[in-house]
């Protein structure tokens, strides 16, 4: 199926959008049959697993997630015995977050489907195209950070 010529389609934001969207329902279907859990969340509990008390806010930063949907996250998780909450050790008013032992493993086990996802729907490319394409992905989200935090 190819994209049709309309006056969307050719934006390059468009196609993000969309190879994003489609890479992320496919992710989606295969975390929620083995965890109950959509990429978001996961994506949450990696972070939290990689770096006991790490902060909401810095979650928030580093998953690119709005605090209103990443408190729901973490109430998700939280409920589900995957992470924990303590009063971070540095700033008393802090939330500190940590992976429970299930959490952890979940994530560790996650990460693992995910490389596999990643390779199956990147099949499409050559292993030269996939390393041009990381390349340039990282080159672009590298200059909108600088103009985004030159602009602040």
């Amino acid at each position: 199926m190819r994209l049709s010529t309309g006056l969307y389609s050719g934006f390059l934001t468009f196609r993000l959008d969309l190879a994003s969207a489609l890479l992320s329902e496919r992710a989606n279907a295969v975390y929620r049959e083995r965890w109950g859990l959509d990429v978001r969340a996961l994506r949450v509990l990696r972070l939290v697993c990689a770096e006991a008390g790490i902060t909401p806010k810095a979650v928030s930063q580093r998953a690119l997630i709005e605090k209103t949907l990443l408190s729901k996250t973490l109430a998700e998780l939280e409920a589900r015995g995957l992470i924990g909450r303590d009063t971070h050790a540095q700033d008393r008013r802090s939330v500190a977050l940590s992976g429970t032992p299930e959490g952890v493993k979940v994530a560790k086990a996650s990460a693992k489907v995910g490389a596999a996802l990643e390779a199956e729907l990147s099949a499409a490319l050559t292993l030269s195209e996939r390393k041009t394409l990381d390349r340039l992905l990282e080159k672009l989200s590298d200059n909108l950070l600088e103009s985004a935090t030159g602009a602040t």
